[in-house]
């Protein structure tokens, strides 16, 4: 996924779309995303209104406070002005139902994820990567638009301008990767997008980058990885990305088991797309009492749902891609 997955949403200003994806111009908005939630919250929360998102997507955890449960506000079920949800079916249906959105409406979009993952035990930097993606579709057994993915990594230093295009049926099965960073940027190579060099940088491949993989994610935790009996369920209302309506919903496993890998999952899901816009999940700690180990965050915002996309931004000779020519 990208993230698979979803916790604090956030407001980046000032986008321009050219070709559905917004200009370097509005790159320099990106480090000015924050969260906002007229809810009070904990600090103890990490949610506080106006919160920095470079700022919130570098703190390693999250403090979580079981025993104030002031800010929550009631609800019903998943939606303003009801009562806490007794179980994870609301979310799990609002996750099905985006599901199938992607699956009969979107045809392609492009979007900014912003991602932090945890990889071989270390908290690695954040990155930002700007998408077009083009959904498959099928006619029965016949394709009749493969899976297209092109990023393009906008920060830290050290992978800016790294650039990656996936599309099915093509390489046979590879990403074409140019290096981009400050070494060897133009460096371009066709990779596994399963493999081992491919897997040094990212919990999840290339393929499952985006909003759907995120959405089966959620659905895969839910549905799998969790005790709908062990968990308690908090709603934080009036939530807000780019002034966008928005539903929290936190997830958090009460008693520790063998079996239950994360102990608090956080989900923001924008109320007019229906879709989930971010993702984050927190191991537990070694020790009982401390605070809960950051796994992954994923953001995905600037999105944009009918961007014209062409076969000339999935192909390597787009003369706006720096991609190496096969014959250089």
């Amino acid at each position: 996924m990208a993230f698979a997955v979803f916790a604090h949403l956030f407001v980046i200003g000032g986008q321009a779309f050219v070709g559905g994806l917004a200009t370097a111009a509005d790159d320099r908005n990106i480090e000015n995303a924050s969260v906002s939630n007229s809810a009070k919250v904990s600090p103890t929360t990490s949610l506080s209104a106006n919160v920095d998102l470079k700022k919130e997507m570098e703190d390693e955890i999250a403090s979580l406070d079981d025993d104030d449960d002031s800010s929550v506000q009631p609800v019903d079920s998943i939606g303003p002005g009801k009562q806490p949800p007794a179980s994870l079916q609301p979310l799990i249906e609002l996750a099905e139902q985006a599901k199938k959105k992607f699956e009969t409406e979107v045809d392609g979009y492009t979007c900014l994820l912003v991602k932090r993952e945890t990889i071989d035990g270390k908290l690695e930097s954040t990155k930002y990567i700007r998408l077009k993606i083009r959904e498959r579709r099928t006619n029965g057994e016949q394709l009749i638009q493969p899976q297209c993915i092109y990023g393009k990594f906008l920060k830290p230093k050290d992978v800016a301008g790294r650039e990656v295009l996936y599309v099915e049926n093509e390489r046979d099965g590879d990403v074409l990767v140019r290096r981009g960073g400050t070494r060897l940027p133009n460096l371009t190579l066709e990779i596994n997008p399963e493999g081992r060099l491919a897997k040094q940088e990212s919990n999840y491949s290339f393929v499952q980058t985006g909003i759907r993989p995120m959405i089966e994610q959620i659905l895969d935790r839910m549905q799998s990885q969790i005790d709908p009996s062990n968990v308690k369920i908090r709603f934080y209302a009036d939530a807000k990305v780019d002034g966008r309506p928005c539903q929290h919903i936190e997830v958090n496993q009460i008693e520790r088991r063998p079996d239950s890998a994360y102990q608090v999952a956080k989900v923001y899901v924008d109320e007019e797309l229906k879709l989930p816009v971010f993702f984050s999940s927190y191991a537990w700690p070694d020790e009982p009492g401390e605070d809960p180990v950051l796994q992954e965050q994923y953001a995905i915002t600037q999105i944009n749902l009918t961007p014209n996309l062409t076969d000339l931004d999935f192909d390597r000779t787009n003369p706006e891609y720096k991609f190496h020519n096969e014959e250089e």
